[in-house]
């Protein structure tokens, strides 16, 4: 019975000490979340606060202030998940405790039994010598002999269960304090992400407001950029056919094919285009400002600092360069049967048939004079569809 109890006790502490181990894990992943979300909160903070010294509001203003406020809601949302994770160990260093607290009065029992036992000994027969000397024979001599020497052992093993167990339960009332410290400071830092969030979800709602006034001329600048996009669609998909037409049919010597099948391994490696921030992202997706208006993004839009360069993602040979008003310089890189678009560059010091490598400048980021913005568009083209960059490119850069 008492092999069976202590069985059952080393399984619940290898159970619990298992759900530690993941927990740590997990608080792991969720610190490193957590600083991720962070560093990209201060650097779309420091483009907002620079942005902010232009006295007209913009939508690209309102498309960082929408970053920050969904990056913030994510954090809040890691903070609220490592509350509940220390909450679990905080419950599961309570039943660790209450645990060893049933083995130690379990073993404390036993101790006692074992006492009583050695002192019926002394009281039948006086002594341990007379006890065994008082036996019949040398064989039962022997026998009380070993019984007096496993009851020894056995009083000397529950004693010193006794203190690891003292001490275990020692530790895991100082994890238990360290987690609910650790979880008051977690809940200071949610308190203020929430006042944060809280705030700029107000702000937001001022530049919606402001710009709610310029309605025709939002509606014009959706226009042109719609424009631009279809334009640019269509330059692609000329482009290829072009292409189709002059390979007869032959969709990709082994160069192009060795080439596209690194530009395809580089999934979620692929250097950024500029160093900056998406304010964009690829896709459908409602107008921040015009009510039941749609875009569509067949990229995405990165703001950058002035006189910041456009760079080849990988290497290609460069396909295209081709004006598109209202846009600059668009740049077309062929990858394979992949192409990079860099669009709204100026100064470009690449040419068709030219060979570039990763990394190489293709150009400046043009900079709007009339608001100070700097915003590359990228594309990433996999034959005539268009793909999703952010899937592309490497996340820390």
């Amino acid at each position: 019975m008492i092999l069976y109890k202590k069985i059952l006790f080393l399984c619940a502490l290898l159970f619990l000490s298992f759900f530690s181990a993941m927990g740590q894990k997990s608080l792991q992943d969720l610190k490193k979340r957590q600083d991720e979300l962070t560093k990209e909160i201060s650097e779309t903070a420091k483009a907002l606060e620079f942005t902010k010294k232009m006295r007209v509001k913009t939508i690209n203003q309102l498309y960082l202030l929408n970053r920050q406020i969904k990056k913030r809601k994510l954090l809040i949302d890691e903070y609220n998940n490592e509350i509940q994770i220390i909450d679990k160990k905080i419950r599961n260093n309570e039943q660790e405790i209450d645990s060893i607290q049933k083995r130690i009065s379990q073993m404390k029992d036993d101790y006692t039994e074992i006492i009583r036992k050695y002192y019926l000994i002394y009281k039948y027969k006086g002594n341990l010598i007379g006890y065994i000397i008082s036996a019949n024979n040398v064989n039962q001599a022997y026998k009380r002999l070993k019984y007096y020497q496993q009851y020894m052992e056995y009083g000397h093993k529950i004693f010193n269960e006794l203190k690891d167990a003292e001490e275990k339960i020692k530790k895991e009332n100082e994890n238990l304090e360290n987690n609910r410290v650790n979880e008051l400071r977690v809940l200071n830092k949610l308190k203020n992400e929430e006042e944060k969030y809280t705030n700029e979800k107000a702000l937001k709602n001022t530049y919606v407001l402001s710009l709610q006034k310029r309605e025709r001329e939002l509606r014009k600048d959706l226009k042109n950029k719609e424009g631009v996009r279809k334009k640019l669609e269509e330059t692609m998909k000329n482009m290829m056919e072009e292409e189709r037409i002059n390979k007869r049919g032959i969709k990709l010597n082994a160069g192009e094919r060795l080439i596209a099948m690194e530009f395809e391994a580089n999934r979620g490696k692929l250097l950024w285009p500029t160093e900056g921030i998406i304010i964009e992202n690829f896709g459908f997706h409602r107008h921040p400002v015009l009510k039941n208006v749609m875009e569509k993004n067949d990229g995405i839009d990165i703001m950058t600092k002035k006189g910041s360069y456009a760079r080849a993602v990988f290497d290609g040979e460069v396909r295209k360069i081709v004006a598109i008003p209202g846009a600059n310089e668009t740049v077309i890189i062929k990858h394979g049967n992949f192409y990079t678009v860099y669009q709204n560059v100026y100064k470009v010091n690449v040419k068709v048939g030219q060979k570039v490598k990763k990394l190489e400048k293709i150009g400046i980021v043009f900079t709007n004079p009339k608001n100070k913005e700097t915003v590359l568009h990228f594309e990433i083209w996999k034959g005539t569809k268009n793909i999703n960059p952010e899937e592309w490119l490497i996340k820390n850069k």
